[in-house]
């Protein structure tokens, strides 16, 4: 196309099209101001195009993007214009205005020394969600002629675009700054469960060794109760200090398994053996069954999985009536997964809460004095880290039923004697 001559109806909207894309793509701003008043020139076919973007009153110019002038004419025309002249006229009027020389209009003042004579001239409000935010203008139709109704139409489609393009890149903007503020926010909250974490344990130290020490080196028949009870819940106290700092490094995606070939009969053996003592305390009788031998191994973490099982274990004997069984049951459900399944005789869980009895933030009215814990929750989300899962389940016989799921092995060990 030599210069002067205009493109057809079907080549700017197929131009248009592909500004669409290049503009949808864009995050930056500056760039989509400046692509607009390149496509500008092109489309409309004129020599100069501007897009000036409103400030926050709404009547003057924040920022002027051209096309058009070069690097030199933009540094002899001096500073940015304001919105006064012809280009206030657009702002006032918030609407199209055409015009065949603007320098003949009532409204044509203001032009610096060293400006380039301009004449014909197109302005177009662009319109986004919240309102006119800017126009588009142009001038000087190349061959001399007159702005058309068809110009004007194509420019109302570009200026729509650039409404677009321009939210789109606001908000890509502002989606970067929140991510910011909240990366931020987790950085401080690190730090914070850190020095909680430090000094409630130089708190607690102090509490559970004068127990432990009351305890461990005298009669146990002349040991007061309260000591036991001290002791205890020291003990609790440092386990809930580990479950958060656990969870937080899970929020945080900074918690990293260590994955080795398992034998899951010891570690199951050495959760029992963990739970043992607290269960002898209420004559509660914890067993051990196991379905095949040899057993599957596992590519798990060992430590993590023997905390669940700890947890799960804990509380079928925390709801587990005295003198009743907990069973742990550990073997390959045929479908490529090794199963750990805790059942006890207390009163089970309810259809209904399945699923919010690992819910964190789920807790009915009565339920902080019972000492639910964070143990079931930090359990879940630890065998979903390992590839695996927990979940609870309802039986016709009752009692409680938690069932843990872990990817297995090909390999095999020997079941130990």
């Amino acid at each position: 196309m030599t210069s002067g001559e205009q493109p057809t109806a079907q080549a700017r909207l197929e131009r248009l099209l592909y500004a669409n894309l290049s503009l949808a793509a864009e995050i930056s701003i500056d760039r989509v101001l400046q692509k607009v008043t390149d496509v500008a020139v092109e489309l409309i076919g004129c020599r100069y195009a501007a897009l000036g973007v409103l400030g926050p009153d709404g009547r003057t110019l924040e920022s002027f993007t051209t096309t058009g002038l070069s690097s030199d004419d933009r540094q002899l025309i001096g500073a940015l214009p304001r919105g006064h002249g012809i280009l206030g006229l657009v702002i006032r009027e918030a609407a199209v205005v055409r015009l065949p020389d603007l320098e003949k209009h009532p409204d044509s003042y203001g032009f610096p020394p060293h400006h380039p004579p301009m004449h014909s001239f197109l302005g177009v409000p662009i319109i986004g969600r919240r309102g006119v935010f800017g126009n588009l203008y142009m001038t000087e139709k190349l061959g001399g002629g007159l702005f058309t109704d068809e110009d004007e139409y194509v420019c109302l489609l570009l200026a729509a675009q650039a409404a677009a393009a321009v939210e789109n890149a606001r908000l890509h903007g502002e989606s970067a700054r929140l991510l910011q503020e909240v990366q931020s926010l987790q950085r401080t909250r690190e730090r914070f469960f850190a020095m909680v974490n430090h000094e409630l344990r130089n708190a607690i130290a102090g509490t559970y060794g004068w127990a432990e020490m009351l305890v461990r080196k005298k009669d146990p028949a002349t040991v007061p109760r309260a000591a036991f009870e001290v002791l205890d819940s020291a003990g609790q106290a440092v386990e809930l200090i580990n479950d958060l700092l656990d969870l937080s490094r899970l929020d945080e995606d900074r918690l990293r398994p260590n994955l080795q070939h398992v034998d899951p009969v010891t570690v199951a053996r050495r959760a029992v053996s963990h739970i043992t003592p607290a269960a002898n305390q209420r004559s509660i009788e914890l067993r051990c069954e196991l379905a095949t031998s040899p057993m599957p191994t596992c590519l798990t973490d060992a430590m993590r999985v023997e905390q669940i099982l700890g947890n799960v274990l804990n509380n079928a004997v925390r709801h587990a009536p005295d003198g009743s069984v907990v069973v742990l049951r550990v073997g390959p459900d045929g479908n490529g997964f090794l199963l750990f399944r805790v059942e006890d005789e207390g009163p089970g869980v309810m259809v209904d809460d399945l699923e919010r009895i690992f819910d964190i933030y789920e807790t009915e009215a009565g339920e902080e004095a019972r000492g639910v814990g964070l143990g079931l929750p930090l359990s879940r989300r630890l065998a979903r880290l390992l590839g695996g899962d927990l979940f609870a389940e309802t039986s016709k016989a009752g009692g409680g039923h938690f069932v843990l799921r872990l990817p297995q092995q090909v390999m095999t060990v020997k079941q130990p004697s």
